[in-house]
Formats: structure tokens, sequence, C-alpha cells
């Protein structure tokens, strides 16, 4: 009889502020989202094991739901992996939930929709508590409905080549864009942290290529500030070329907000 336990697969959902860390992938010297929760998971199984997530948010990028997944012959309960993980996490990484899925899961194989979210605080004057969370744009104020009119352009499959950052080519930049929008006001919940100007950018796709949010978010912001027309968004799509789209917007702005599976 055979004494090896059987392997189980852990699906986690993962929330974190990513201002100190340099991304979610394994990178050498530094601390990542990936590197720190595998840490973390080691001394609880005795083992390393590694940890696939959904998304590789780039450094200072922040999660509300990012999806991760590992495999395991640790008999510990699914749920107890929340209490066990978060007593060695740091406190701007917190594991939400844990459950047992079939081994076959994969978190990034099995998706089929991000949604990110990018805020923009544009005052004349920069709140305190807010400058890990927004971009902090002291150029004027953006005309919020331009910018909402432009993303309508966005909408369905297309070649996004022209937002692409170099640094990780894909074999295709074609994706689908499923939603998108811009408002003013929607994260007013905390008034005087999160004030109900603020400015938010939100997209839901298939998938993204790298720094499309922030590359999609400083256009949208030129076509706010009158630099771009709101029809240039249809030529810059059609552009197929990064010279032609805005600046990247800084990463303090963007937030995954959800990742929806083929089975869900």
């Amino acid at each position: 009889m055979s004494n090896c336990l059987p392997e189980r697969r852990i699906r986690l959902e993962v929330a974190y502020r990513g201002t100190h860390y340099h991304g979610w992938q394994h990178h050498d010297g530094v601390p990542t989202i990936q590197g720190t929760l595998e840490t973390a998971l080691e001394r609880i199984v005795g083992t390393y094991t590694p940890i696939v997530g959904s998304s590789r948010t780039d450094a200072g990028v922040h999660a509300l739901a990012q999806t991760a997944a590992f495999t395991t012959t640790s008999v510990i309960p699914a749920a107890s992996f929340v209490k066990a993980l978060n007593a060695g996490l740091p406190h701007d990484i917190r594991v939400q939930t844990a459950v047992e899925v079939p081994l076959a899961f994969h978190p990034i194989d099995d998706c089929v929709r991000k949604k990110y979210r990018y805020l923009i605080d544009d005052r004349p004057v920069a709140s305190p508590f807010l400058a890990e969370y927004v971009w902090s744009y002291r150029s004027g104020t953006l005309d919020v409905e331009k910018m909402h009119v432009a993303t309508q352009f966005l909408v369905g499959e297309h070649d996004f080549a022209s937002f692409q950052s170099q640094g990780a080519p894909r074999r295709s930049t074609v994706r689908t864009i499923f939603d998108v929008s811009v408002k003013r006001g929607v994260c007013g919940e905390l008034p005087g942290i999160f004030p109900t100007s603020l400015i938010v950018f939100e997209i839901t796709g298939s998938g993204f290529l790298y720094r499309m949010v922030r590359t999609i978010a400083g256009t949208l912001v030129q076509i706010g500030s009158g630099r771009r027309s709101v029809e240039s968004m249809i030529e810059t799509l059609a552009a197929c070329a990064r010279s032609k789209s805005g600046q990247t917007a800084p990463a303090s702005g963007l937030f995954l907000t959800g990742i929806s599976f083929c089975e869900e």
C-alpha cells in the first residue's frame, strides 16, 4: 500500500497593496507578491510550492481580487489556509478565501475575463491620503464625458498593439473588450479620503497586454485635457504603433478588481 498522499488543488483569492512590491511575478533580489506568498506557504506545508496567479500585475499595481492556485499534498483543510497564510504575510497582502478545486483548474488558462479600475484625482490640491492609490493629475480639470465617449471605440475585438509597452511581447496583440466606462464620483464611500470627485476608469476584457490599461488611461487623460480629440482614439487603435498612443499612466492608480473563469 502506498503512503503517498493525493494531490489537491487550492484556489486563493488575494488582495494586496502593490506599492512596496515589484509586481506579482518573481524577480531576483526584490520583493514580489508571488514570492512573498510562496514563502508564507512554505512555512506551512514544509516544502517550496509554486503559486500561479491569474494576472501578473506590474510593480506598484494593487489588487482587490487576484486569483491564484497551488497544488499540495497537505491535509490542511482548504479554508484553514486563509488564517494560516495571513498569519505569516505582511499587512499589505491578505488572502481572502481558499477553496479546494479540481486538479485541472488553472488560473491563467481558465480565465475568460479580467476587470481593472483606474483612479484619477484631478483636483487642484492633492489629498495626502491618496498618493498611493490614484494618479494625482494637477494640470487642470479633465472632461470626463469626452473620455467616456472615446472609450466606446475600444469595445469589441481589436488589435491593441498601440497600447502595448515593450518588455513582454505576446504571440497575438488581439484582445476583446467587453465593457468600458469613465465616470466621476463612484468612489465616494469614504468622503474626505475617497472623494466623490475622483475619476474612475473601468475596463473588462478577455485579457490585457503589458501595461495596456495604463497606456489607455494615459491616452484618455490627453483626450480629457483637450490635447487629443475624441476621434483620435480610432486612429490610435488602427495605427498598431505604441508611438501613436499617450503616456503610460502611473502604476499607483491601477487596481485588479475581478477575474472570471470558464466554469463560473
